[in-house]
């Protein structure tokens, strides 16, 4: 199902997107990274959408149904960013991972009728994502956090999944009369707007070397193009699905930590990882 390959798409990208969040929340800032990541990225999306030419006979609906995409995305970025400054990769993202499940149940509400096997796909992945971040080494995963901090940790993780879900849905609808990349691009301005006051509450951020800004440059770049694979999914039947494809980004988010920022993996969280790959890889061979 090709819906589920822009979902693995975009989970690849926020993957790596995430590896620079993770490297540099603590000395940025997680709000004043997201914010700075927000626009980077209207910033690189704009001479397509104003030579395109797209924008310019969007209905108006489908414009606000962007603008609102974008209030849920900077809810689900500034929760993802501060759940980073918490707490490890390996933690953060398996469980923010889970959120792709609402978008199926928003799916069955609407019409959407998954096969038994389907339902069998979602629950082996989001049954993935939760061993994932349940099972890591002694001191990653869960352990890694001190009880009191880990409260705060899950409440961010909460906000980050159901301002990501929510972002799909209305990405989704907005890309079918504004159109994918148009509709990130609108996107960007409102999200911004989610992010700044919770910016203005930290403290004031070191000066940023040339290095930080190449890294905020490349998760706009990273951070766009997850966005537009999920918005195209839009146009394609089973299009909920493609939120599913997302939930590979647990397993290859602690890959990665593990390859490049020598976290560790237990047994585990590798099992955990072998249902992830099957239930997206289920979801892809057409029904």
């Amino acid at each position: 199902m090709l819906s589920v390959a822009f979902g693995v798409f975009a989970a690849l990208s926020w993957s790596v997107h995430d590896l620079f969040a993770r490297r540099m929340a603590l000395r940025v800032g997680p709000f004043r990274m997201a914010a700075l990541v927000m626009i980077a990225g209207a910033i690189l999306l704009t001479a397509f959408v104003l030579t395109h030419g797209t924008l310019w006979t969007a209905s108006a609906t489908g414009v606000l149904q962007s603008l609102a995409l974008g209030l849920a995305y900077g809810i689900g970025a500034g929760g993802l960013f501060k759940a980073f400054s918490l707490g490890p990769i390996s933690l953060v993202g398996p469980v923010t991972a889970a959120y792709p499940v609402l978008v199926v149940l928003w799916g069955v509400t609407n019409g959407l009728q998954p096969s038994g096997l389907q339902w069998l796909a979602v629950a082996a992945t989001l049954a993935g994502a939760i061993i994932v971040a349940r099972s890591g080494p002694a001191d990653g995963g869960i352990d890694a956090v001190t009880p009191s901090k880990l409260p705060v940790l899950l409440f961010f993780c909460a906000v980050a999944s159901l301002g990501y879900a929510t972002s799909v849905i209305l990405g989704q609808t907005a890309a079918l009369s504004v159109g994918e990349v148009e509709a990130a691009w609108l996107s960007r301005p409102t999200a911004l707007l989610t992010i700044l006051p919770f910016m203005a509450r930290e403290p004031r951020a070191p000066r940023l070397t040339g290095r930080h800004w190449f890294g905020i440059a490349a998760m706009g770049a990273l951070d766009v193009l997850g966005l537009i694979a999920v918005n195209a999914s839009g146009h394609l039947p089973g299009k909920e699905f493609a939120a599913v494809g997302i939930s590979a980004y647990g397993a290859i988010a602690v890959i990665l930590a593990m390859l490049v920022l020598k976290e560790k993996v237990s047994a585990g969280q590798w099992a955990g990882i072998a249902l992830i790959v099957a239930g997206v890889a289920t979801l892809a061979v057409p029904q």
